[in-house]
């Protein structure tokens, strides 16, 4: 699991309205937060179609069941291509499925980085996602050294050029964002702007 290179934006759509905006984005991705199990399948179709992977936060899909067989059906049935989850043993049931997975991580306190820490020891997954991301840049090293060659995206409170600029300068592999204010302009990215 090698590191990107390439910076990324990744749009979480938190309404289903906003799905066509996220679509039109440059991002090769479109993370579906605003789901439940009834609008999952149309929705994950849909960016299908337009040429994106499609990410869910299991944690988030209303209606849904992250235990074995549901993770199966994130795979098989509607056709995710990653999951998010703050759960081990959902991204644990997900290891035997094609699904890449990413633990959420949030950081509260020291003692919530410490647990995170502690319980990452064994993680095999694809990434992480640090929230809150203003927040996440204070320990990215630390989980640079715990998961080397992993991707490690910073996600919440993300919602401005300049929360954007400064993620990317620290060296995050990209965002998860909610504000569809940054969905679009993606590409370049500076502190001073």
């Amino acid at each position: 699991m090698a590191v990107s290179s390439v910076w990324r934006v990744i749009p979480s759509v938190r309404n289903p309205r906003q799905l066509e905006q996220a679509l039109a984005s440059p991002s090769d991705e479109v993370l579906l937060t605003g789901v439940h199990i009834g609008n999952l399948a149309a929705l994950a179709r849909r960016a299908r179609e337009s040429g994106k992977e499609v990410m869910v936060h299991s944690d988030l899909v209303g209606g849904f069941r992250a235990d074995t067989e549901g993770i199966r059906l994130l795979a098989n049935e509607f056709h995710v291509d990653t999951v998010f989850s703050s759960s081990l043993s959902t991204l644990a049931a997900a290891k035997r499925t094609p699904l890449k997975r990413y633990l959420r991580i949030f950081l509260v306190d020291s003692r919530s980085l410490d647990k995170a820490v502690e319980s990452i020891s064994g993680f095999d997954g694809d990434g992480v996602e640090l929230l809150p991301g203003p927040v996440a840049g204070y320990v990215l090293d630390e989980f640079r050294s715990l998961l080397p060659g992993r991707q490690i995206l910073a996600g919440g409170f993300v919602r401005s050029r300049q929360t954007l600029a400064q993620l990317k300068a620290v060296g995050f592999d990209g965002v998860t964002t909610s504000c569809n204010s940054m969905w679009s302009d993606l590409d370049e990215v500076h502190p001073w702007n």
